[in-house]
């Protein structure tokens, strides 16, 4: 196609010129030439006369036709007059004959916004100008903010003194003053910017937000800084301005030329000034308690653009803006979130989006499948229910959003931290919080996000036994575990408001939030049975309502009249659907009305039930296209929405009565989202071994969580999602078993969303006593959970703990996910492979690591001195038969620690002893050069 393009356009000088000669003979005799237009005809197909038919022609023999053209019967029959519209054509009709010109148009349309990011991207890396002088300022009793004309930088520092953890607990405590924030020097720490934010809104509850700035500034000007005293306050204002892109330096250096020519440089310098795009700004820093320093940037969200010779200047939005500090190149990130993927966040630019944790997560090929099935229902490595704007430093330095909008906490720079965001209101807040450790951080920003309160004593008391089918499987069920000694402190009956299959296999709970007497015949008096044998009912409601035209339906069609859920652009309900067959709508949180309806029917359920608890699913679907009553952008409340709905709940049980003795449990969460929920779990992992969405995204998740406030938390005992190929194995759940009697606030089981398809804890005997023995471990922590329990609602502190909370110098300590802390005292490194009989675990230096099981020390242990001082910590390898996970206590243990340990022996020797084959021994050296110890 190119090398016929090239010779058409060679002779189409020559053919034109001919034709004009032929023209004007015809014209002049009178005659009507047609050989011209067979002879271009056969050049519009690309191909010249060769020497033998040109000199064929001239001795006037017979010359065979050429191959026909697809134009050359219009080329004879309109003759010369139109001969060059015919050879327009050929270059296109030929070949597109129909979408040309839609080809063009999407060419054009898909080239020109690239080709306008490339422009805008070549920049220099900015600048930040200024020549205010250099001076300090004290905000609060703490912190202090300075200002660096030399070398165009803000600075706060903080001075840590009484008032940390530490002191909180007890313990020494000290003062020390350290940096908590600070601009990269020389660069600017505001910018913003234009382009359009896309939202890929995929299977419900599952988006993908990109954010393209056409136009971005890169210089920053400090005009003024005005510290107000009274009100513990700084204020720096100035200006952000567009310049740098390469071709406008280029434009700019050509049109000095022309300008000094003509004389005329100080009118090129006033048009210069007025050309650029400039923003006035203001930065606020400002004193919010002792340790956390509010922060605001406003900027003008609306200027004109880019001024340039011949073109029209045009109103420009300026939507996004991008925060930029310095960080240290050695400083790890934690939090954000339960991210399931991610720990350490450095290196990484992570979304902050609530939305469906997908099914798979990048595991292949399974991903690639969900993803064909059903668009964007994998999920990927970011993807979360609980995506919270904070995170912290093993250095103890943290930020957070006070916004609920979308934004990206970019750690990719190798010495500063960006955190870029979707501003429509031109307005971003957050804090800074001063802190000396990691447990400071956590109650600082627990004071803002709230804390919360320890759980009742019953949930704790046994397993809460999740199951559906009915009051006689419930009966059933109950009187086997019962009778092979499991404590059941709850019955979780998910389907209390009936149940039905779905088209693709999955049994889904009816979303009307009424009891279903066909579903439970005899509901009271199966609530009082069970009160009497120390087993309460737990039910099931999320932000949905289902649409069926029988009474299932009642709800749905009610808030339907009463516009009680969230519309789409042309006022009607938005339908949801996650899969075929399952159609629903969304609660308007935004309405107040829909809150009180709403807030009264989980009441009247709580009430007619006499349930004890119950699931408050969901939370995360609010699309970004919908329209609310509000009138506020979904933008701004998609995050927002899991904290409100969580909120709904806490009203509704104290309104029931059952504050201080009821819990519930959240799925989604957002900044204070733990000031409401009673409690948090994980959501929907894969039954599976995989460290994408299975069994070991649950320790990662819930370590992530505590770090972002979310203290107490739990998994679904063996895993939730199924699918034809993959089913939870009796392995697999065994396992889980093991980690949840250690992990988890309260201890939980799911039938999954394949309930006879996966292993379920009353299927054999084998099953019932590995429920049994680790139901046991779970109440013989019970006392020491609940002071842990009290120190999060105290100072924030989650129960399962992270390494990097007490360890933050370690190198080691801070990578590891595949063991945790049980509050301080209690190490423990669960199974979480496939047929692994041991694990690697890691004693950190600074204590002395003893067996829970024989009270034997570890055959190997660490420095004595900490890792601050230089010590160093020590890799053992446990043996773990089935029900023996690996678990090892502080030597120098708390009380309650110390009990909880003699309680899990003792129940060792109610089972016969610790097994003779369980061996505890250092880490081999093959191992550690195996695994990159060494």
């Amino acid at each position: 196609m190119a090398r016929s393009t090239r010779a058409r356009a060679a002779s189409t000088p020559a053919s034109t010129s001919s034709a004009s000669a032929s023209n004007a003979s015809a014209t002049a005799t009178g005659e009507r030439r047609t050989r011209a237009p067979e002879t271009n005809a056969r050049r519009i197909d690309g191909k010249r006369p060769t020497r033998a038919t040109s000199r064929a022609r001239r001795e006037g023999r017979a010359v065979k036709d050429a191959p026909s053209s697809p134009l050359r019967s219009v080329a004879t029959r309109v003759g010369t007059v139109v001969r060059t519209r015919a050879e327009y054509v050929a270059v296109y009709a030929p070949r597109v004959p129909l979408a040309s010109s839609a080809f063009v148009l999407f060419a054009y349309a898909m080239l020109v916004p690239m080709l306008g990011r490339v422009y805008h991207a070549v920049t220099t890396e900015g600048r930040i100008v200024s020549d205010v002088a250099s001076g300090s300022w004290d905000l609060g009793g703490r912190f202090k903010v300075g200002w660096d004309r030399d070398a165009v930088a803000l600075r706060a520092t903080y001075a840590s003194g009484e008032g940390g953890v530490r002191c909180a607990l007890g313990l020494r405590c000290d003062e020390s003053s350290q940096i908590a924030w600070e601009t990269v020097p020389g660069r600017p720490f505001v910018r913003v910017g234009s382009g359009e934010i896309k939202v890929a809104q995929l299977i419900a509850g599952h988006f993908k937000i990109s954010m393209k700035s056409v136009l971005r500034t890169s210089i920053q000007t400090v005009d003024e800084i005005v510290h107000d005293a009274h009100g513990q306050k700084l204020v720096v204002r100035g200006k952000l301005v567009k310049e740098d892109a390469l071709l406008d330096r280029v434009m700019m250096k050509l049109g000095d030329v022309g300008a000094r020519l003509r004389d005329r440089m100080v009118r090129r310098r006033e048009y210069l000034a007025r050309s650029k795009l400039v923003a006035s700004y203001e930065f606020t820093l400002e004193s919010d308690g002792d340790d956390r320093l509010a922060f605001a940037i406003s900027w003008d969200d609306t200027v004109p653009g880019v001024s340039r010779a011949g073109r029209r200047r045009r109103i420009v939005e300026l939507n996004q803006l991008d925060f930029e500090y310095a960080m240290d190149q050695d400083e790890s990130v934690y939090g954000l979130g339960e991210q399931f993927s991610s720990h350490n966040h450095r290196g990484r630019k992570v979304p902050v989006i609530t939305g469906e944790q997908g099914m798979g997560r990048g595991m292949q090929p399974l991903s690639f499948m969900f993803n064909g099935l059903f668009p964007g229902s994998a999920g990927s490595w970011h993807t979360t229910y609980t995506a919270i704007p904070h995170y912290v430093t093993h250095k103890a330095r943290s930020v957070f959003l006070t916004n609920y909008t979308y934004s990206e906490f970019d750690f990719t720079e190798e010495d500063s931290v960006i955190i870029r965001a979707a501003a429509p209101t031109g307005l971003l807040m957050g804090q800074i919080i001063g802190a000396k450790t990691i447990p400071d951080v956590l109650r600082t920003y627990t004071d803002y996000a709230g804390r919360m309160l320890p759980l009742p004593d019953w949930p704790m008391d046994g397993v809460i036994l999740g199951l559906t089918g009915g009051t006689s499987k419930a009966r059933e069920v109950h009187n086997t575990l019962t009778n092979g000694g499991v404590k059941v402190s709850g019955l979780w009956l998910q389907d209390w408001g009936g149940a039905r299959n779905t088209s693709i296999g999955i049994e889904r709970v009816w979303w009307n939030w009424r009891l279903d007497p066909a579903q439970y015949p005899g509901w009271n008096e199966l609530r009082e049975e069970m009160k009497a044998k120390g087993t309460h009912l737990l039910t099931y409601v999320n932000t949905f309502l289902m649409d069926s035209n029988s009474d299932k339906g009642a709800f749905y069609r009610h808030a339907k009249e009463n516009n009680y859920m969230v519309r789409d652009i042309k006022g009607e309900v938005y339908r949801l659907g996650s899969e075929p067959g399952v159609t629903f709508g969304l609660l308007d949180l935004s309405n107040p009305a829909c809150v009180r309806w709403i807030e009264d029917i989980i009441v009247d359920m709580i009430k007619k039930t006499g349930a004890m608890g119950w699931m408050a699913d969901f939370g995360e679907y609010l699309p970004f296209d919908a329209m609310l009553h509000s009138g506020e952008l979904p933008i701004e409340v998609h995050n927002r929405y899991p904290e409100e709905w969580a909120e709904i709940n806490r009203r509704a049980m104290k309104r029931a009565g059952l504050e201080g003795s009821g819990l519930f449990w959240s799925r989604s969460a957002s900044t204070k989202s733990p000031k409401h929920s009673a409690l948090f779990w994980l959501g929907d992992q894969m039954v599976s071994w995989d460290a994408h969405d299975g069994i070991k995204t649950a320790v990662l998740g819930a370590l992530s969580g505590g770090l972002s406030g979310l203290t107490m938390t739990h998994s679904d005992v063996g895993g939730y999602t199924a699918h034809p190929l993959k089913h939870r194995s009796v392995e697999l759940l065994m396992r889980w078993m093991e980690l949840s009697a250690f992990a988890d606030s309260i201890y939980r089981t799911h039938q999954g969303n394949r309930p006879l398809h996966n292993a379920q804890p009353w299927w054999s005997p084998e099953l019932v006593e590995q429920l049994r023995v680790c139901v046991d471990m779970h109440v013989a922590l019970k006392e020491y959970k609940k002071e842990l329990m009290r120190e999060a609602h105290e100072v924030g502190l989650p129960l399962m703990r992270s390494m990097v909370i007490h360890y933050p110098n370690d190198p080691v300590a801070t990578t590891l996910t595949q063991q945790f802390l049980l509050g301080p005292d209690i190490l423990v490194a669960p199974v979480l492979d496939k047929g692994a009989t041991h694990v690697h675990l890691y004693l950190p230096p600074g204590d002395v690591w003893v067996d829970v099981w024989t009270t034997q020390r570890a055959p190997a242990q660490p420095d004595a001195k900490s890792s601050e001082d230089g010590g160093r910590g020590a890799w053992i390898t446990v043996d773990t038969p089935m029900g023996w996970p690996a678990a090892f206590v502080r030597k120098a243990a708390g009380k309650a620690a110390r009990q909880a340990s003699a309680l899990l022996r003792e129940g060792a020797m109610e089972r016969g002893g610790v097994p003779a084959n369980r061996r505890v021994r250092p880490m081999d050296s093959l191992d550690k050069i195996v695994l990159g110890f060494l």
